[in-house]
C-alpha cells in the first residue's frame, strides 16, 4: 500500500496521489464493500477506521463503522487529507454471512459535497444529540464527547460529558481546524446519553460579544477531564 504525503491543512484540492485515494473511497462507496482506511500525518500515525464508506465529500469521508467485522457501531467521519491508504477487506464471504444473519442498519447519514468542518459537525448534530470529537494531532490522542451548543464562524461551542456521565456546567469553545475525526450514533455515546446525568441548563451568555471574546486554550481545557482512547 502506498504511503502518501498528507494534504496541507485547509486546502480543498488534492494531489495526484491523493486523487487515487479519493477514487478508491468513491469506489468503495459505490460498491459497498468493507474497507480499512489507514490514516496518518507526516510521522504521526492515526488510528485506522473500518467499515463501509457511505459518503465522500471534498475534504471528508463518512464511514458506517463495522467493528471487528462483527457489529455496526455508528459513523466515523475523517479528513481525506489524513488518509494514506484504503484496503479492501472482503474476505471469503465471512462479512456477507455476518450481515446476512445479523443485518445492517439503514444508512441515514451523508455529507454535503463540499462539507466544511462546521457543516460536518452540524450534520452530525442533526443525526445524534451526542458527538465524539477527536484531536489526534495532540499528545495522548485526546477525544471528548458532548452536545454541540453553537456553531460559530471559526469556532464551535460544546457542552461536554465525562466518562462517568457527568456534564460540565458550561459549554466551551474550540477551533474547527483542530478537529481530525468526528464520531456519532455509536454505542458508547448512546450509553452516556442513556445513563449519564441530566444535562444542566446553560447559564453563560452566548451573545456575539462573548462569542468573539471567548477562547479556550489547551492548557485550560486539560484542567477538565478530557477523554483519551
Amino acid at each position: 500500500m502506498r504511503i502518501l504525503p498528507p494534504l496541507s491543512e485547509g486546502r480543498g484540492d488534492v494531489s495526484e496521489g491523493h486523487q487515487m485515494i479519493v477514487d478508491q473511497l468513491r469506489e468503495a462507496a459505490r460498491y459497498q464493500y468493507p474497507v480499512r482506511i489507514d490514516r496518518g500525518r507526516g510521522a504521526w500515525g492515526l488510528e485506522s477506521v473500518y467499515g463501509f464508506v457511505v459518503s465522500v465529500s471534498r475534504r471528508w469521508v463518512a464511514v458506517q463503522s463495522f467493528v471487528d467485522s462483527v457489529h455496526f457501531d455508528g459513523y466515523e467521519v475523517v479528513r481525506i487529507g489524513d488518509v494514506i491508504g484504503v484496503a479492501d477487506k472482503r474476505t471469503n464471504g465471512y462479512v456477507e454471512r455476518v450481515i446476512g444473519v445479523l443485518g445492517r442498519p439503514e444508512v441515514d447519514f451523508s455529507l454535503p459535497a463540499d462539507a466544511t468542518t462546521r457543516e460536518v459537525l452540524g450534520s452530525a448534530t442533526e443525526h445524534s444529540s451526542l458527538v465524539r470529537i477527536h484531536f489526534e494531532m495532540e499528545l495522548d490522542d485526546p477525544m471528548f464527547v458532548g452536545s454541540i451548543v453553537q456553531l460559530g464562524a471559526r469556532k464551535y461551542e460544546i457542552q461536554r460529558i465525562d466518562t462517568s456521565g457527568v456534564w460540565e456546567s458550561e459549554p466551551t469553545r474550540w477551533w474547527y481546524g483542530e478537529v481530525t475525526r468526528i464520531g456519532f450514533g455509536d454505542r458508547y455515546s448512546a450509553t452516556l446519553q442513556r445513563f449519564g446525568d441530566k444535562r444542566p441548563t446553560q447559564t453563560r451568555s452566548t451573545d456575539e460579544e462573548g462569542w468573539r471574546a471567548g477562547v479556550v486554550t489547551r492548557s485550560t481545557a486539560r484542567n477538565w477531564k478530557i477523554l483519551s482512547i
